[in-house]
């Protein structure tokens, strides 16, 4: 198939719809509307794959897909754990998910491709992917040589071997096929104070970061991957920086250590007025938030995050 912009959406819309999603932690809806407006300039290719799909949100909300006001991801989890570095979002899908959606994304993903069942499960309600697969991408990725046309993954930074996975990138897509890859830059440590705080020994910085520096495998910075890159047989056809370090600081705590009672509340209220209070929640929040994606997207200072468009 052609080449095609299943991806692209009005990038205006972006902030809105995915602080609909997360409206509890308004730092992660500014991160990723800022991903998904880059990410939705680039064309795929089919057959394509979402590589560490997750539950699929992502890509759908990139794609176009919208929900109603009724649902966020917090209305079906527990935040119980938190404190132990669960991951409170590894949990069952919404059985009447369809019924939330009020926009269906405008293309599909032929694959989505994850290690955790829960989440594939939630991502086989969206109608963003053709066919799921249980996988742990750290192994030999499930294609043949040559199989694919695009392959999209913003969560390759949490798989152990950077040049492996490039590798195995390079081998499924076929001849002209191109692999669009989000990953961290050296500048990450230095905006996420909350990721050194084995350096800093800050009892603190640790409870702040809660496990998550143990999920970053590597940054890398743009002249040690383009030189990888090339060397495995990508040309790069784009590259952007992004998440400003202004950004970044915002993200790196942001609401996420009064998540689990924010998530607690809000689901022991009633329905309607749970609707009512997020609205006007998120028109609060987004008088603030919304400078700060402007501000990103113009940005030119050297960003935290890479955004790489390669070509086979």
């Amino acid at each position: 198939m052609s080449a095609k912009n299943i991806l692209h959406k009005e990038a205006g819309s972006y902030l809105r719809e995915h602080l609909n999603l997360v409206w509890l932690r308004p730092e992660s809806a500014l991160w990723d509307a800022i991903a998904s407006s880059l990410v939705s300039r680039y064309n795929v290719m089919s057959p394509s794959l979402d590589l560490g799909c997750g539950s699929g949100l992502f890509s759908f909300i990139t794609a176009g897909g919208r929900f109603s006001c009724e649902y966020d991801v917090y209305v079906n989890l527990s935040a119980e754990g938190f404190w132990e570095n669960k991951d409170i979002y590894d949990a069952a899908a919404v059985k009447d998910l369809d019924t939330y959606i009020v926009k269906s994304p405008r293309g599909k993903f032929d694959f989505g491709l994850d290690h955790k069942k829960n989440l594939l499960n939630q991502a086989g309600m969206l109608h963003c992917y053709r066919e799921l697969k249980l996988h742990n991408a750290n192994n030999r990725l499930p294609f043949a040589d040559g199989e694919l046309g695009t392959v999209f993954s913003n969560i390759i930074y949490w798989l152990d071997d950077l040049k492996k996975s490039i590798r195995e990138i390079y081998r499924v897509l076929r001849k002209g096929g191109t692999a669009i890859l989000c990953m961290p830059n050296t500048k990450f440590l230095d905006y996420c104070a909350s990721y050194r705080w084995r350096e800093k020994r800050s009892e603190l910085l640790k409870m702040l970061n809660r496990g998550r520096s143990d999920n970053l495998k590597w940054v890398i910075s743009y002249k040690d991957f383009a030189g990888l890159a090339r060397k495995e047989g990508f040309t790069i056809l784009d590259h952007k920086y992004y998440l400003s370090g202004t950004t970044l600081k915002f993200w790196d705590i942001g609401l996420r250590p009064l998540s689990p009672l924010l998530i607690k509340m809000s689901n022991m209220l009633d329905p309607q007025e749970r609707a009512g209070i997020k609205k006007e929640w998120m028109n609060t929040v987004l008088r603030f938030i919304e400078p700060l994606y402007a501000q990103d997207l113009a940005s030119k200072q050297e960003g935290g995050f890479h955004l790489f468009l390669l070509k086979k």
